[in-house]
């Protein structure tokens, strides 16, 4: 029995199956066993055995093999996408839902109703990044295009590639990694685990050229940093498409006085920015009473991500 307990041994701390686990091969099993069939030299009893020793295999691949459900699996391929020329631009189109509440009381937001009364309006962000030298553009909502060109906070998006695709993929090591990539600013009283989530989220929702390997190893650093929440039940954008909500402790000062929540959102199965949402938790105010629901307050999506040739161009 050493290679069983060779399989034993492998993952140790794996937890035991369940019966819904085991109960197909249990079926089969006694199916087996009781099918009437002819004698044969000694064959029966050793279908038995093979059959039982068949399901205990099976019951210690499922549990130390394969890993556990606990979370979604990245399905993408980890091929890096074709790297852009220095004078293209990144196109990044954000759709927005807001609610209509009147928050001139922070503390408690009130309804206005009126002639054509929605709870949400809708607009969307257009913005062009020129892969080469971070130049941006945007879209006005009035139509046309602004006449400034601003660099990204975070340099060109080209640089900032170069330097992602080197990440490590250990956490605590990505973690450090990163620091010397997105800095803080100077001065920030914030702590370390609040600093390095933020850096995090500044990765997800500013760099659109982050390789999936990279995209991987930032949710799995995420779920290790105290403080950090990877919410279990699931969460929309404001496209209507499932993501998963990650978000800072709500033992913090913000949340506490205002019983908001800012919330990132990213795809269940490849883990690319998604969106963001803030949410009015039960126990806030809303037109002087207290809530017993979380209240959508606003909630994002990127609706469109392209590589063209011109800024303003749409793809």
């Amino acid at each position: 029995m050493d290679e069983m307990r060779t399989l034993q041994d492998f993952r140790a701390d794996a937890p035991t199956p369940d019966r819904a686990r085991l109960a197909a091969g249990r079926q089969r099993l006694l199916d087996e066993a009781g099918r009437p069939r002819r004698r044969l030299r000694g064959g029966w009893w050793l279908a038995m055995a093979g059959a039982a020793a068949g399901v205990v295999v099976a019951a210690v691949l499922v549990t130390h093999v394969v890993p556990p459900a606990d979370g979604p699996r990245v399905k993408a391929e980890y091929a890096t996408p074709p790297e852009p020329r220095d004078g293209q631009w990144l196109y990044r189109k954000v759709l927005t839902r807001q609610s209509t509440l009147n928050f001139r009381d922070d503390n408690n937001p009130v309804t206005e109703k009126g002639p054509g009364w929605k709870p949400y309006w809708t607009h969307a962000d257009e913005t062009w990044t020129q892969y080469g030298s971070g130049k941006m553009r945007k879209a006005l909502m009035a139509g046309g295009m602004d006449s400034v060109e601003v660099s990204s906070r975070w340099g060109a998006p080209k640089d900032t590639r170069a330097k992602l695709a080197k990440m490590p993929n250990e956490p605590l090591e990505l973690m450090r990694a990163l620091r010397d990539i997105i800095t803080m600013p100077k001065g920030d009283p914030a702590a370390l685990d609040i600093g390095d989530y933020r850096r995090i989220k500044f990765a997800f929702t500013d760099l659109d050229s982050i390789p999936p390997k990279v995209r991987l190893s930032l949710f799995q650093t995420l779920r290790i940093i105290p403080g950090v929440t990877v919410r279990e039940e699931p969460a929309e954008d404001a496209l209507g498409r499932p993501a998963i909500a990650v978000h800072w402790s709500d033992d913090n000062e913000f949340t506490q006085d205002t019983h908001r929540r800012d919330e990132l959102l990213l795809d269940p199965e490849t883990y690319e920015y998604r969106g963001e949402r803030t949410l009015l938790l039960a126990g806030g105010m809303i037109d002087s009473k207290v809530t017993t629901k979380d209240t959508l307050i606003r909630v994002s999506a990127v609706e469109k991500t392209a590589v063209v040739d011109k800024s303003g161009t749409r793809p």
